[in-house]
């Protein structure tokens, strides 16, 4: 038996080869153990496959995600940018683009013209051209740093077969009209880090908190797994095959920093393409998935949301800072004396019900 198998499922495979279960379920786990191994082989193309998605409508921030891509520190990685109903003319943009990249980068390159669907269609169009050992999606309206690749392969190799989590941060980006009526943009905010540092999945159950340029998906989820991008989902497909992979495979956060997710105002964007009920729509049907078949739980998670109840239960009784803030309160040290009477009074009346007792009479106890 082949004991690599890295993810919650193998875990959990791996605790019933080496228990007292019955012989047969034993057995039944060795097999699917070796079946996991056979799938999570390496694969012979580069490490990584970056998706990304474009629907040509910035093509100067276009140009700004290939050049970091450019000077990625680990350039063991293939792109594949998908093209998103596009018009004849707005795929000979970006194919001029691409055109400008330097040999050895643009040889890894692959256009992929895709029409119908939704946000989705086009990722499940570039996994099935994809060779790397892991897939990661990078927008064309974001950024990654110089060592975003690295960071994954060095993650990938200390815990194999799991989702890679690295650390996002964000940018308020305006859309804008350059010298020559380019459309352009500028940044207009320092960048932030409003994302947790580590994966926290109790938190991931409400909603997103990790960008999908953050996630590095290994390729075991779609190959062994199965799975897909939900195509129904109007929006929040990443939320959605980031929680479902969490669970299978489990998560090795990074706290590094990696990338910029740009918050675009005065141009189109995912954000105002979609309209609240559509949000909402789809994170329904994200949480519904989720409650509507067993879930795994991967290692850590039962600690992490025991911890995370537990805070919540310490603030509900008044622990910590906010005891510290009622006891200090103007409101309670005006009604001290009210609580002084009132134990007075319950002493004197117990004092009474103990006598009467003694007399010989009946008095019910508070």
């Amino acid at each position: 038996m082949q004991t690599g198998t890295a993810s919650a499922v193998g875990d959990w495979l791996h605790q019933v080869v080496s228990s007292n279960a019955d012989p047969r379920l034993r057995d039944s786990a060795e097999r699917m153990l070796e079946v996991l191994d056979e799938a999570a082989q390496v694969p012979s193309g580069p490490f990584l496959t970056v998706i990304m998605r474009t629907q040509a409508r910035k093509l100067e921030a276009l140009r700004d995600a290939l050049l970091t891509l450019l000077g990625q520190s680990d350039q063991d990685f293939e792109l594949i940018i998908v093209g998103h109903d596009l018009e004849e003319k707005e795929g000979e943009s970006v194919r001029a683009i691409v055109e400008e990249q330097p040999a050895s980068f643009r040889q890894r390159i692959t256009y992929l013209a895709v029409h119908g669907g939704g946000r989705a269609r086009p990722l499940n169009e570039a996994i099935d051209s994809a060779s790397g050992q892991y897939f990661a999606v990078f927008d064309d309206d974001d950024l990654v740093l110089g060592h975003w690749v690295e960071t994954f392969h060095t993650a990938s190799q200390e815990q194999p077969e799991r989702l890679v989590r690295a650390i996002a941060s964000t940018q308020s980006v305006q859309g804008e009209t350059w010298r020559g009526g380019v459309d352009g943009f500028r940044t207009s905010s320092w960048p932030d880090t409003p994302y947790p540092q580590v994966f926290e999945y109790e938190h991931h159950l409400v909603r997103n908190h990790s960008p999908f340029m953050s996630v590095a998906f290994p390729r075991e989820l779609f190959t062994f797994w199965g799975a897909r991008f939900d195509e129904e989902l109007d929006v929040c497909e990443d939320w959605d095959l980031i929680i479902r992979g969490a669970y299978l495979l489990g998560v090795n956060s990074v706290e590094e920093l990696t990338a910029i997710y740009r918050l675009w105002t005065g141009v189109t964007s995912s954000y105002s393409e979609h309209d609240r009920t559509s949000w909402e729509t789809s994170e329904k049907r994200v949480r519904d998935k989720l409650n509507s078949r067993v879930n795994i739980l991967p290692q850590g998670a039962p600690a992490s949301i025991i911890e995370s109840l537990g805070h919540r239960g310490a603030l509900r009784i008044g622990a910590g800072a906010q005891l510290d803030e009622i006891l200090s309160s103007t409101s309670w040290r005006m009604t001290a004396p009210m609580r002084w009477g009132m134990v007075r009074a319950r002493a004197v009346a117990r004092r009474v019900r103990r006598r009467d007792r003694s007399d010989g009479s009946a008095q019910p106890e508070d």
